[in-house]
This record gives structure tokens, C-alpha cells and sequence, in this order.
């Protein structure tokens, strides 16, 4: 394990960060998880029997306009509840969706840039930081977003 940490980047809770290197147009962190135990999503029970290893490669946050890939080792663990329909689940960390290949941070990032201009517009703007996303990527963040409930203004009621 690496003694000192890259000073551009803050590492995610529950992770502790074993390497890294730098190129011209990208930096790749190495991580593995520091959990110890891992809580059943589905019962919410405690497990401390590890199943697996696996490897996941999520896209950062970026750091002077250069992409950063974050390599991740995380655990599967047994759930061992009787009642509980799943056997094995793969740990969670706070600041990474179980299913989605960037962290929550960069997710915040781009979601403000998806609201803020035109999808071309965050296109390029998204190119020039460091984090690429196409245009219709864009479309689709604004999609998945929750409709707010209008709000009831004295012009507008009851529709």
C-alpha cells in the first residue's frame, strides 16, 4: 500500500487507495475496499464471510482536464438470514451506485451541466474538463431525473 496519497485526489469512504499513475491524458487510482463486514441490501443483516473479490472501473471526477479512472477491488459477501432470498450481494460503498460505471460525485457534475445549457452545449463542455459524455447521454440524465410535483401558485390551482 502506498504511503502517500496523490494530492489532487480524495478518496471515497471505505476505500483505501493502493496505487496510481499518471499519463498524459489520464490518471488511473487503484483502490480496494477497507470494509471489514458488508450488509445485506435486502435484510439488512451483517455478514462477515467474504463469497468473491471483483474488479469494477468507474470514471472520477476529473483533475486538470485529465480523465481519471477509478479501479476498485470490492467484495461479495454470503448472506447467511434464513428468511432472505439472496445468497450472495456485492458490497456497497457510500459515493458509487451499485450499477453505474461513475461515482456519484462525477454523476452530480454532469447532471449540473445537463441542466444548466443545451446537451450539445454540456457535450463539449463536459469533452474540455476531462469527462466526456455524448449528447444524448445528456438527454438521458435529464430523463431519468424525478418529475417534481407543480407547485400551487395563486395563478395556478387546482390542475
Amino acid at each position: 500500500m502506498m504511503d502517500t496519497l496523490p494530492p489532487f485526489y480524495q478518496p471515497i469512504e471505505g476505500m483505501d487507495v493502493v496505487s496510481w499513475q499518471e499519463s498524459p491524458e489520464e490518471i488511473e487510482v487503484v483502490a480496494v475496499s477497507s470494509k471489514k463486514t458488508g450488509r445485506c441490501p435486502h435484510c439488512d443483516s451483517i455478514s462477515c464471510k467474504k463469497h468473491s473479490r471483483y474488479v469494477r472501473s468507474l470514471r472520477d471526477l476529473p483533475v486538470s482536464g485529465k480523465r481519471v479512472t477509478l479501479v476498485l477491488q470490492t467484495n461479495k459477501w454470503f448472506c447467511f438470514q434464513p428468511t432472505c432470498h439472496v445468497k450472495v450481494f456485492t458490497e456497497r460503498l457510500s459515493g458509487i451506485s451499485s450499477s453505474k460505471r461513475y461515482t456519484d460525485r462525477l454523476h452530480l457534475v454532469l447532471q449540473e451541466l445537463a441542466f444548466s445549457m443545451s446537451a450539445k452545449a454540456a457535450e463539449r463542455c463536459s469533452k474540455a474538463i476531462g469527462a466526456p459524455l455524448s449528447h444524448d447521454a445528456f438527454l438521458y440524465l435529464i430523463r431519468a431525473m424525478p418529475e417534481s410535483p407543480p407547485k400551487e401558485t395563486p395563478f395556478r390551482r387546482h390542475r
